[in-house]
């Protein structure tokens, strides 16, 4: 999509180089909304057409000193307004990928102002499950809980350490059941 150019542009080009901000405003206004309908084919949005339609002149003016070089303003217009659009692309792209990265590695925060509440709940029906133990396992699954060994328990207990692990697997087993069944019951 060729832009029209001013018969003078070479001329203006070399005063532009040299600081002329009124050879400047008169580029701007020759190819603003040239870059801009480049920028709206591109982009579909006014907002950012105008975005880069600014970030373009922007450009031009801060690299004005090596604009004696350009041979075709209106070709060097497209292709720069081409190549920050598909750079924006680019860009916007590495933030997707990066912030499904970073959400796959964030923890997830349960709502602060539940938490206390759901750690009560939680710890209360953790202490029903293990009354409802039988009192022999109830016993190694308190002694576990307390940050005791299989072996220190069977040998305050008075039991093989294999009854212990049994017991504690089974202490396991109906506590999970336990709790299972009591939020099964809660989300009906």
């Amino acid at each position: 999509m060729p832009f029209l150019s001013l018969p003078d542009e070479r001329e203006l080009l070399r005063q532009v180089a040299g600081g002329n901000e009124a050879a400047y405003t008169r580029i701007f206004y020759t190819y603003s909304k040239q870059v801009y309908n480049v920028a709206m084919l591109y982009l579909k949005d006014e907002n950012a057409a105008r975005e880069t339609v600014q970030e373009i002149f922007m450009k031009l003016w801060l690299k004005r000193t090596s604009l004696t070089d350009i041979a075709d303003l209106s070709d060097y217009l497209f292709i720069l307004t081409r190549n920050y659009i598909y750079d924006g692309f680019k860009k916007q792209l590495v933030k997707q990928k990066v912030f499904s990265y970073l959400k796959t590695q964030e923890p997830v925060h349960p709502n602060d102002t539940d938490h206390p509440v759901q750690e009560r709940l939680y710890a209360q029906l953790l202490d029903k499950a293990i009354a409802a133990l039988p009192p022999a396992r109830k016993k190694i699954y308190l002694a576990r809980k307390e940050g005791l060994t299989n072996e220190e328990i069977s040998h305050q207990l008075n039991i093989s350490i294999h009854t212990v692990k049994k017991q504690m697997q089974l202490a396991m087993q109906s506590v999970r059941a336990f709790i299972r069944e009591r939020i099964q019951n809660w989300l009906l």
